[in-house]
């Protein structure tokens, strides 16, 4: 078994948490998150209209529907947009931050998490590990909590 130092573990775990806290909360401060939601069921709801018309062969209606999904996708692109915004702004400063974490860690290739149970490495398939990179804890840290901050804050479309 690999020898692990604990600390790094959870900094990078902290880490994770962290810059999906500031990203969440920027992009709820740059977005108008009610709009957004609005403007996503509607366009949702143009989808399963336009599908039912196609499957019910309608096409009166579909082809009234297809008018209006230009329309449509460009709303869908102004949210996507606004959503993106946030990201961008922050990107390089976490970059920045996760450098100085691998710097801190030993490195990007530094075992930091060790796992209960074996996991299929990316690079080679045919290998069962334990053993748990930088890169990897970070983003199974990251996704594990992306969730939960996202619907704390509010941030989801859904």
């Amino acid at each position: 078994m690999t020898e692990i130092n604990i600390v790094h573990t959870l900094l990078v775990a902290l880490t994770a948490i962290i810059l999906n806290l500031i990203s969440n909360l920027a992009t709820r401060h740059f977005t108008d998150i009610e709009r957004a939601r609005r403007i996503r069921a509607e366009v949702r709801a143009f989808r399963r209209e336009l599908r039912q018309a196609i499957l019910t062969k309608n096409k009166a209606k579909e082809e009234k529907l297809r008018k209006k999904e230009k329309q449509m996708m460009s709303l869908e692109m102004k949210v996507s947009a606004e959503r993106i915004k946030p990201m961008l702004f922050f990107f390089i400063p976490f970059i920045i931050i996760y450098y100085l974490l691998a710097l801190f860690v030993g490195g990007y290739n530094t075992i930091v998490a060790v796992s209960p149970i074996p996991i299929i490495p990316v690079l080679n398939p045919f290998t069962l590990v334990s053993d748990i990179g930088l890169i990897w804890w970070y983003l199974i840290s990251s996704l594990a909590f992306s969730g939960i901050i996202t619907k704390l804050l509010g941030t989801s479309l859904d």
